[in-house]
């Protein structure tokens, strides 16, 4: 190895130049960390991914005798509750580890990524960070509890219509939201590496132990404890059709696709705890990862809007119903 090789392994990201034939260190140019992360951010939700893949369609992927089209499965549960069970072939990583040094090391870039989790919720937390790293990854609507109907196996119960949804209020009004709110400033690491910078953000925020989600019942004590300062910046992150039929009141709305897009960002207060929601849980996941991913401190309302209200007509979609919507498909240990 010459003088000049040597240099280059010793300064691994400092850019050599010379001056009079003499080398000369320079640092690297300074990254804007929420710029490279929100770019990542927006070039995923750009890409039109699906926000859930149903259970019954990878299923068939996974039986069709079709080489080519073979998904690798993701089970982002602990390690204890994919030892219970879990989809024939799937790897494990459980979903705070995703952005772990090397955790991906094994997960291919040429093939379909199905991640799933419990309900949908956590699997959306990972679907959201393989996604912005380049991955062609996507979750599995309302996760195990669609696969097999084996409680064991499932350990977190599925949403239950007469158990998990309420009658609250729902409003027609539309709340514009101001263009003017600062940004955040991430700092989480020193690299310059766009992939690196990207998983420190995810990691920063799977680390901190913030839960993933808030119960509609949580919510709503929050939101009527007589008490303005604890209460949350709510986003829709439904359609603008779908918030124009019934939206939870002083919701604002950025449809998931365009969460990190810098006009709707701006919309967003950086110091001020914010609740996301969307029609099950699945898209409200992505898009809340995003925004803790880019420094904001977001949960998402668990079961979506199914959980808030039981008015068909607001919620659009049906919810999870266990004869529909689960399945009895092999699992292994």
């Amino acid at each position: 190895m010459n003088r000049k090789q040597v240099l280059g392994v010793a300064l691994t990201g400092m850019l050599l130049v010379t001056l009079g034939g003499c080398p000369i260190v320079v640092p690297p140019t300074e990254v804007d960390q929420f710029e490279t992360v929100r770019t990542a951010l927006a070039t995923y939700f750009g890409g039109d991914p699906m926000g859930a893949i149903k259970a019954e369609t990878v299923f068939a992927s996974m039986n069709d005798a079709n080489e080519l089209n073979q998904p690798y499965v993701l089970s982002v549960r602990s390690a204890d509750h994919y030892a219970l069970g879990h989809v024939p072939g799937a790897a494990n990583i459980p979903w705070r580890m995703v952005a772990d040094p090397n955790a991906l090391d094994d997960v291919p870039t040429d093939r379909q990524v199905v991640v799933y989790c419990y309900t949908g919720h956590t699997g959306g937390v990972a679907t959201c960070y393989l996604g912005a790293q380049g991955y062609d990854a996507v979750n599995m609507k309302f996760g195990m509890g669609a696969w097999t109907r084996d409680e064991t196996i499932r350990v977190a119960a599925a949403f239950d219509d007469t158990v998990d949804s309420h009658d609250y209020t729902i409003e027609t009004t539309d709340n514009p939201a101001s263009s003017t709110n600062e940004l955040p400033t991430l700092n989480v690491t020193t690299s310059t590496d766009t992939a690196e910078i990207v998983r420190a953000a995810a990691k920063a925020y799977l680390d901190a132990g913030t839960p993933p989600v808030i119960t509609a019942a949580d919510l709503f004590a929050l939101l009527n404890d007589g008490d303005d300062t604890n209460d949350p910046f709510i986003i829709s992150v439904r359609s603008a059709d779908h918030y124009a039929l019934g939206h939870l009141p002083g919701a604002i709305n950025i449809p998931w696709k365009t969460i990190a897009e810098l006009d709707n960002l701006k919309k967003i207060p950086a110091d001020q705890d914010i609740v996301i929601y969307c029609y099950t849980g699945h898209t409200g996941g992505l898009a809340t990862t995003a925004l803790n991913m880019l420094g904001y401190n977001c949960k998402n309302l668990k079961f979506g809007i199914m959980s808030w209200t039981q008015d068909a007509d607001v919620r659009v979609i049906s919810p999870f119903i266990d004869a529909n919507d689960s399945h009895d498909y092999a699992t292994e240990p």
